[in-house]
């Protein structure tokens, strides 16, 4: 099978495994679909964090408010299809949110724990490292891990009962994700607008992978997804960036030894015990370790 290693940035980066007899559109809609799913998981991971540890989201408008009370006494919360009406209690505990945008009502001690694991084990299956230890994502493994977050979240609110409709993780999890140009979706790709291009080329719709690259199925290549129109991607640099400041620290000290060489007068080596002209007598004579005191 063919390795594609696809880096969008340096975080933002996997392997997929994919075989030479696909079509350069196919491939271009599968890298779109792993990337984008990867993505998901990584927001749904984060906001199932944010919910165990910190209770459900307030309303938009009492976000951000610490004495909330005399304002849901003025206000009338429940005049837009009840979308602003504050989610009933639902947990055992309390523990205040330094940011007041979350209620602060959380579940037992091992609801959170197991909704914790489940978040840590989403991050390590989407996170850069799995690229070192040559680890292909698939659809189906991310699926699968979605469902399990799934299945969690009904397991400690049934039906999302205890959650507005504003909540993170619920909207998620029913795909009404809104993708506007308001939102941060820089690392998101779309097929249809979107090229593929590996080794400097671009691979055109219509065509198979194999008829750029051959029938070897054991080979290996670095994918850029570039928008449409945009030309072909920069090239990488030939060092990292944590080599590249290792080599300027490197040259900095360099230049501050010369610059202190310079500024040291010419006949500074006089002082040194290999420029004393009378060295071989004081040797010769014994006296080459006394010294004399006036």
């Amino acid at each position: 099978m063919v390795i594609l290693h696809l880096k969008k940035t340096d975080l933002n980066q996997f392997l997929y495994e994919t075989y030479c007899g696909i079509k350069c559109e196919d491939l271009l809609n599968e890298l779109c679909e792993i990337n984008n799913l990867r993505l998901k998981l990584d927001r749904a991971a984060i906001s199932l964090e944010d919910l165990a540890t910190k209770g459900p989201m307030k309303p938009e408008e009492l976000r951000g408010l610490k004495d909330y009370d005399e304002y849901v006494k003025n206000e009338d919360l429940t005049t837009i299809n009840g979308l602003k009406k504050m989610p009933p209690k639902v947990g055992i505990r309390e523990v205040p949110d330094d940011t007041h945008y979350r209620t602060g009502w959380l579940l037992s001690e091992d609801m959170t724990k197991k909704m914790l694991e489940q978040a840590m084990v989403t991050k390590e299956l989407i996170h850069i490292s799995q690229v070192a230890k040559k680890v292909c994502l698939t659809k189906a493994q991310m699926m699968e891990q979605l469902d399990i977050i799934r299945g969690l979240m009904m397991m400690a609110y049934p039906a999302y009962y205890g959650l507005g409709e504003w909540e993170p993780i619920k909207v998620i999890l029913e795909n009404r994700e809104e993708f506007d140009e308001k939102m941060d979706l820089s690392d998101d790709l779309w097929a249809d607008k979107s090229s593929l291009w590996i080794c400097g080329k671009e691979l055109q719709a219509g065509k198979c992978f194999s008829d750029y690259y051959g029938n070897n199925e054991k080979q290996k290549f670095v994918v850029k997804v570039q928008k449409r129109g945009t030309g072909a991607p920069a090239r990488e640099a030939l060092i990292d960036q944590d080599t590249h400041r290792k080599m300027l620290a490197f040259y900095h000290k360099k230049q501050e030894e010369q610059k202190k060489l310079e500024d040291d007068n010419e006949d500074a080596y006089m002082n040194s015990a290999w420029a004393d002209s009378k060295q071989l007598k004081s040797s010769l004579q014994g006296t080459g370790g006394v010294k004399w005191k006036f």
